[in-house]
């Protein structure tokens, strides 16, 4: 009845298993349910005239329940022969076809509900007094291009795990767009958000141990530009900036290329700066055809 990639809602019927012997006794229960009631019913009528015994019509009415009982029996049996979904969602799998053979927990479809998909992360418990319900977070996806979608926090677990010391985070997504579940994305937690951070890009970043250095752009008197090698402890990041604690300040320029080569008063230039080395053009010429003259004396 459906196929992959159809979308079903709850309670939808998927398929039909072969249903003869259900059906058949299905019918039967309802008519010996039928036939049961009729004669409960005139055993009542005759047991208000007084014409039978109290003990005759509780038979008749236990014969009745009984009937009600298998007829109940006989349906819910027939129900078992559709399989109907127990989610709202797309059929992403569908591993029967008319004329299987199926038994009692083969799977037979599978329904993701694509608005509940979620991106399960583990955050190390030092970020656990700024983690909050709602808090806004972001997926990448390197498969589309490193897109951004948007999403939120939506449960945080309530322990901490003792041998990975991290805490188990839930993320979900406002809007799917082109995510698919399955797919593998790098989630960013905004733990802070600051209006006027000063912020360095992540490109002039070199490393030396364990630290983090930038060099700065420093012009002398002289206009000979050089740069000084300055520590980067970071207050925030995200995927392109940082913001550091110290050693910068609005307008300071930073070397973005080739800095992985300079040193301490390194001479730099900037781009579309005319190159100080290169030769300067003679102010006089003369031919190198013109004769030679000498001039003696005696």
């Amino acid at each position: 009845l459906v196929e992959e990639g159809d979308k079903v809602n709850k309670g939808q019927i998927l398929l039909r298993l072969e249903n003869d012997k259900q059906k058949n006794d299905h019918d039967q229960a309802l008519s010996q349910l039928e036939k049961t009631r009729i004669e409960y019913e005139r055993q009542e009528n005759l047991y208000k005239d007084n014409l039978i015994s109290e003990q005759v019509f509780r038979n008749a009415k236990f014969d009745l329940n009984q009937r009600q009982l298998s007829a109940e029996t006989a349906q819910r049996q027939l129900e078992y022969t559709e399989v109907r979904a127990p989610i709202k969602g797309t059929i992403t799998l569908r591993s029967v076809k008319v004329g299987d053979n199926v038994s009692t927990g083969s799977t037979i479809f599978e329904i993701i509900d694509f608005e509940s998909t979620v991106a399960v992360v583990h955050v190390p418990e030092q970020y656990l007094p700024q983690l909050r319900p709602d808090m806004a977070a972001r997926l990448i996806s390197n498969t589309l291009g490193d897109k951004i979608f948007p999403a939120h926090v939506k449960r945080i677990s309530p322990i901490v795990e003792a041998r990975a010391g991290t805490i188990k985070v839930t993320v979900g997504l406002k809007e799917l767009g082109a995510l698919r579940p399955g797919m593998w994305v790098d989630v960013e937690l905004v733990l802070e958000t600051k209006q006027d951070a000063l912020l360095i890009p992540k490109k002039s970043i070199v490393y030396d141990n364990d630290q983090t250095f930038a060099y700065k752009l420093h012009t002398g008197t002289n206009g000979v530009k050089r740069v000084k090698r300055r520590l980067v402890l970071p207050l925030n990041t995200d995927k392109v900036n940082i913001e550091p604690s110290e050693g910068f300040e609005p307008g300071e320029k930073v070397v973005i290329a080739g800095q992985s080569g300079l040193k301490e008063n390194s001479r730099v230039r900037e781009l579309g700066d005319p190159d100080p080395d290169a030769e300067q053009p003679a102010d006089t010429t003369a031919s190198t055809n013109a004769p030679a003259s000498t001039k003696s004396g005696t």
